[in-house]
């Protein structure tokens, strides 16, 4: 979130061209933006307003031809290649012009998905989802209703002129594609391109998702694939992308945009990371470095006790250079911050016993779920779009919604990495840039707080350059930080040595020799071999 004055009363806060050619239209002419759009009957939509757009949508397949999907080998060891390699499945749906011509989509149109008949197991697993998701809660008289409930979209609607930023919208565990339906038309109506994908396994032989780091890491990397087909369309703007995840996939949302530069804002939908005894589903994840993490992170939820909710966001704190926004509702449970709250309720889909008389049920859901759904567009109007008076509105948005809590955590200043570092010796001491650092670490030890690796290996690569003096400022920055690091005395040596002054580097050594015996950082053999270098360049300057 951007700043906020304090006036405020809250202060503190991409088969590829195939697909390509499906996705939007690529080489068609753009059609007109609309100044508005009539207010039409989404029967789905209950009091959310839609925006200046219609609504278009496009499902696209294709292949990323880096991973494979069926097994390749047999237990014996026998070896049959996956010529398809891994599919995933795009629902895109996005800002229209008027399309008068054709009837919106119907709710059945979602769930009785097709697909060409080379991804036939993925379209069979995406389909028996959506089915199971229609008819798990509704009744015989109820299912052929909803089915045929209109929805905002329009099938194959040609684009709205202009670019729009994309969001991707990623369901919980085994969720099928369209479970924040409502959210994605409603969002798409305001602006934004916004993209949801098949949740799968690893393998073919093991469809389903499981929590598991290997589960999560073919999903990002679903939604990294996903990107590079949608950001080939000429109406889709990916220089600002959010990632919006719902329970499991919050946890997928943080991860693409922890790695993802471009993804600058990302919300959790009652995340799983925020619940007591599931941290570490996103602190254990394949890569997960809090603290790289700097997109703007909205995490919304259901208040502490709602559905038994015992929440724990310390994975929310741990991401100390983002800019953090939490809020918790009232009155909502974790299937209401997905389109099930708005179908639910239409059709009185009847509650548990157990819930009644708790101040929840599904009128409280469906308001909920509204609520949720308004201050998702204030804080994607304001992160990606960055509107002006994007943050007051934001802040307004979160008062009028009345949050059993809030809490905004302003993003702490990061370490300036390698190459930052190197330009900052342009206009400032060493010392007034290891000023910064120790602001930026804070409470966060050195040797904890600077990656020593990093550094080193990116100084040697200015000594490469001839930038010696560079590379010279960089290890000694590395030999401040790690003042116990035998290997940090030794490459700056390595540094004095190129500038010619075996004094400076005959120092180093020396104090590499003295720390290598009690360096913790070294195994035994590394330990003896520094001491076995270091007293060899001694031997040789003698």
């Amino acid at each position: 979130m951007r700043h906020v004055p304090r006036s405020t009363s809250i202060t503190t806060r991409r088969l590829a061209l195939i697909a390509l050619s499906l996705l939007c239209c690529i080489n068609a002419p753009l059609m007109a933006q609309p100044s508005t759009v009539a207010r039409q009957d989404h029967a789905l939509w209950g009091a959310l307003e839609p925006g200046a757009y219609g609504v278009g949508f496009r499902s696209v397949f294709a292949f990323d031809k880096s991973r494979t999907w069926q097994s390749t080998r047999t237990y014996s060891g026998q070896f049959s290649a996956d010529l398809n390699y891994r599919p995933v499945q795009v629902n895109l749906w996005y800002p229209a012009a008027p399309d008068r011509g054709r009837a919106a989509m119907t709710y059945g149109d979602y769930v009785e998905q097709t697909a060409p008949p080379a991804f036939s197991t993925l379209n069979d697993l995406m389909l028996a989802r959506n089915r199971e998701g229609a008819r798990g809660s509704f009744d015989k008289a109820s299912l052929p209703i909803l089915l045929s409930t209109p929805m905002a979209a329009v099938k194959t609607s040609a684009p709205a002129k202009g670019r729009f930023p994309l969001v991707f919208v990623i369901g919980g565990l085994n969720a099928e594609i369209n479970t924040n339906v409502v959210l994605a038309e409603y969002l798409a109506s305001h602006g934004y391109a916004v993209a949801s994908i098949s949740l799968i396994g690893q393998t073919a032989d093991q469809p389903d998702q499981s929590r598991a780091p290997g589960d999560l890491e073919a999903t990002v990397r679903d939604l990294e694939f996903a990107t590079s087909v949608i950001c080939e369309a000429n109406n889709i703007d990916c220089s600002r992308i959010a990632a919006i995840g719902h329970s499991l996939g919050a946890i997928e949302a943080v991860l693409l945009a922890q790695r993802h530069g471009n993804v600058v804002a990302a919300v959790g939908l009652d995340g799983t990371y925020g619940f007591k005894g599931n941290e570490s589903v996103l602190t254990k994840a394949y890569g997960y470095q809090p603290d790289s993490f700097r997109p703007a992170l909205f995490d919304l939820r259901r208040a502490q006790g709602e559905q038994s909710a015992d929440i724990n966001l310390e994975p929310v704190l741990a991401l100390a250079h983002a800019e953090r926004t939490l809020v918790s509702l009232k009155g909502m449970h974790h299937s209401d911050f997905t389109s099930f709250a708005m179908s639910a309720e239409k059709f009185a889909v009847p509650i548990k016993a157990s819930y009644n008389g708790t101040g929840w049920d599904r009128a409280t859901a469906r308001k909920g779920y509204e609520t949720a759904a308004r201050l998702v567009l204030a804080f994607l109007d304001d992160e990606v779009k960055q509107m002006p008076h994007g943050a007051e509105h934001f802040m307004a948005s979160i008062q009028a919604a009345q949050p059993a809590t809030f809490r905004h955590i302003d993003a702490a200043p990061s370490v300036p990495s390698p190459a930052e570092f190197a330009s900052l010796l342009a206009s400032k001491s060493t010392d007034e840039i290891r000023a910064i650092v120790r602001t930026s670490c804070a409470n966060v030890p050195l040797t904890a707080c600077v990656d020593a690796g990093r550094f080193n290996n990116f100084a040697y690569g200015l000594l490469h350059q001839e930038r010696t003096d560079q590379a010279i400022a960089l290890f000694e920055f590395v030999a401040w930080s790690h003042p116990a690091s035998a290997n940090a005395q030794d490459s700056l040596a390595d540094a004095y040595l190129s500038k010619g002054d075996r004094g400076k580097a005959k120092s180093a050594v020396e104090r590499a020799l003295a720390l290598a015996p009690h360096d913790t950082s070294l195994d035994e053999a590394a330990r003896a071999q520094i001491v076995a270098d270091e007293t060899r360049r001694l031997n040789e300057w003698r």
